[in-house]
């Protein structure tokens, strides 16, 4: 028995599914247009955040929109194309805020520098090592911020191809950091800090910090500035609650200074970088500043605020006094080259601060006695170009330039610990191994089994600190060129 449908009726079924379809086909559509403009060049995970700003992690197929970076992502592009080769190949991320902005603490030149010293160490282990060894690079943004997602990607790429095993650089001590820092602990993803020195991130599980600490820096800062005949010395101090660097710089200061014949004068003067307008601030401080009897400004601040601090001491009325300033590690040859800052050291600002690390002190301790030598030369020569391949030597690769700056030097040593590491746990057949294993391995490096960094010995303490690490002094002249004083030791 057939049943007759009437044309009307077939047409309204015909109409309606065409129209499903239609929405179908336009749904789909939308959603993979807005998968490819969501991504910032339509390759890998690295997608557009809110602001604009490509976050994610790429094996180097995306540089993040940042021109600059461009050239040494290239390189780690090629060489992790190389590295893939070997069936067991594993990967490390260098979590870095690989993007910037004019409000942001990191510069273009920081993070590519950061770039660059991963990159050496990358191929000067591929070139002897196995398993060979992928650079992934993760953004979580210029604040950091965008951190969750970016760790849940790195977590999941543990165990799907790219083998991830180690996760090095951070590179800032800010709160986004810290957090971050903490939910790759609770993951057990093994963590090596590049330029991370605030004294409240020791005893994280599975971090190592190869960096001289702030409290270590203060040390010799402090002994830099006795010996220099300071005895009362007066602290500038940012007070952002967001940035675990400066309250920690300032603390240790004030403990390492003080004694029976130096102290630091009770009433500091503050502000708070997280406001803006510091420059106000700045100039509501010199009146104060003039009428102080010390002898020393120690800055507890980020570079980018001491560069306009210097610049609002040109102005002050007492310009007669020599107003001389401590600080720690946290300036860029980036940040010492504008007009204003200059003017202010020109008029009398003498700025003193330690190092993470710095070529200078390489040259400085190449003149001793080989027993008192407190770099091994092996290291140093992979950065100078002495006998070594180009294709291997950072001098060599990046020119004599890229060398003013600290962050690459740090960044090869944490990845030089990550990559000693993993060849101690594989063992000499070379095999893969997992996060667990080289976590594990972690425990073992301090002692006999220290290794020979580019910054000093790195033998790390069981909170994860490299203890005994040398700090280098450095004053800048009035052209804002940095010029070595001294390599404190004790």
């Amino acid at each position: 028995m057939s049943v007759d449908v009437p044309p009307w009726r077939l047409r309204k079924y015909l109409v309606a599914g065409l129209v499903v379809v239609v929405v179908a086909v336009l749904v789909t559509a939308y959603l993979f247009a807005r998968d490819r403009f969501g991504r910032c060049d339509g390759r890998d995970d690295v997608r557009k955040a809110a602001n604009g700003e490509c976050v994610g992690v790429t094996a180097a197929a995306s540089d993040f929109d940042e021109p600059e970076l461009t050239g040494v992502i290239d390189r780690i592009r090629a060489a992790n194309e190389a590295a893939r080769a070997d069936d067991q190949f594993v990967s490390v991320a260098v979590f870095l805020p690989m993007s910037t902005s004019s409000d942001s603490i990191a510069t273009d030149e920081w993070v590519r520098n950061q770039l660059q010293g991963s990159y050496q160490a990358q191929v000067t282990f591929n070139r002897d090592a196995r398993p060979k060894v992928q650079l992934l690079l993760a953004n979580p943004g210029s604040d950091m911020g965008r951190w969750p997602q970016v760790v849940a990607e790195l977590d999941r790429r543990r165990t799907g191809p790219d083998h991830l095993v180690a996760v090095t650089g951070i590179g800032l001590s800010l709160d986004p950091a810290r957090e971050a820092m903490r939910r790759m602990s609770e993951l057990r993803i093994p963590m090596v800090g590049s330029t991370i020195t605030a004294d409240d991130l020791r005893g994280i599980p599975g971090l190592l910090r190869p960096a001289p600490t702030n409290e270590r820096q203060a040390r010799a800062a402090a002994t830099h500035a006795k010996r220099a005949g300071a005895t009362k010395a007066l602290l500038v101090t940012d007070t952002n609650d967001q940035d675990l660097y400066p309250a920690t710089l300032a603390k240790a200061f004030r403990a390492q200074f003080a004694d029976d014949t130096h102290r630091v004068l009770p009433q500091e003067q503050q502000y708070d970088s997280g406001l803006g307008s510091v420059e106000n601030a700045f100039a509501l401080m010199q009146p104060n500043l003039c009428a102080t009897d010390a002898d020393l400004v120690y800055f507890a601040g980020r570079g980018r605020d001491l560069v306009r601090f210097v610049g609002q001491l040109a102005t002050r009325l007492c310009r007669d006094r020599v107003i001389r300033i401590l600080t720690g590690d946290d300036l860029s040859a980036e940040q010492l080259r504008g007009e204003p800052f200059r003017e202010g050291l020109r008029a009398g600002v003498e700025v003193v601060y330690t190092d993470v690390a710095d070529e200078r002190a390489w040259e400085a301790d190449r003149a001793k006695p080989a027993s008192e030598r407190r770099f091994q030369e092996g290291a140093v020569r992979r950065f100078l170009g002495d006998d070594q391949s180009s294709d291997t030597c950072f001098r060599c690769m990046f020119g004599a330039g890229a060398l003013g700056d600290d962050g690459g030097i740090m960044a090869y040593d944490a990845m030089l610990t990550a990559t000693t590491a993993i060849q101690r746990a594989s063992g000499v057949p070379g095999q893969r191994v997992t996060a667990a294993e080289v976590l594990q391995t972690f425990n073992s490096l301090n002692g006999q089994n220290a290794i020979a960094g580019a910054s000093g010995l790195l033998s790390y303490d069981n909170d994860g600190t490299a203890h005994q690490k040398v700090v280098p002094l450095l004053r800048l002249d009035p052209s804002g060129k940095p010029e070595f004083v001294e390599l404190v030791t004790d």
